[in-house]
């Protein structure tokens, strides 16, 4: 049904057209003015991230066409300067298009993105969501992922996140 393929930087675009679709689906649980960061803001971090060599991605499509992609690199501490976190692999971004929700596509790249991760020594994964999002979060934990709930200021999404983990 969904044909899968490794994405890498020349895949941005259609990436961040995803990402997209996926922030403007928050306004359902996060009200109609939450407003995302455009395509324009993601689009030279998701080149970024894409070209660095610790990152695994890939891309579902349906008939040719985009239905979502999940990535995964080295974690990372948040404040700079950013050193790596050993043994600790980061779920990136996992989005899916609202057509295939419900596909099974989802747990699809969440199960390949872990195995992945088992593949290259990690020892555990992390991931961080919003906290606002019962969806996705009800998905992770359905998945086998773990948080303690507490609250993560987001600036650039105007949002709290929450941190999910997972044993490898």
């Amino acid at each position: 049904m969904f044909e899968l393929r490794r994405a890498g930087v020349e895949d941005a675009e259609t990436i961040a057209e995803t990402v997209q679709l996926g922030f403007a689906s928050f306004r359902a649980w996060a009200g109609a003015s939450f407003d995302p960061p455009s395509t324009v803001m993601e689009l030279p971090r998701i080149r970024e991230g894409l070209g660095r060599p610790s990152t695994w991605a890939l891309l579902a499509l349906s008939g040719g066409e985009p239905a979502g992609h999940v990535a995964i690199t080295q974690a990372r501490e948040r404040d700079e300067p950013r050193p790596d976190i050993p043994g600790l692999a980061h779920l990136w971004m996992l989005f899916v298009r609202p057509l295939w929700w419900g596909s099974g596509l989802a747990a699809r790249l969440n199960a390949l993105a872990v195995e992945q991760a088992a593949e290259r020594g990690y020892e555990a994964m992390r991931l961080h969501t919003p906290a606002g999002n019962a969806r996705a979060r009800a998905f992770y934990e359905r998945e086998g992922w773990h948080t303690d709930g507490i609250a993560i200021p987001e600036p650039l999404l105007g949002l709290d996140l929450v941190e999910y983990r997972r044993d490898l």
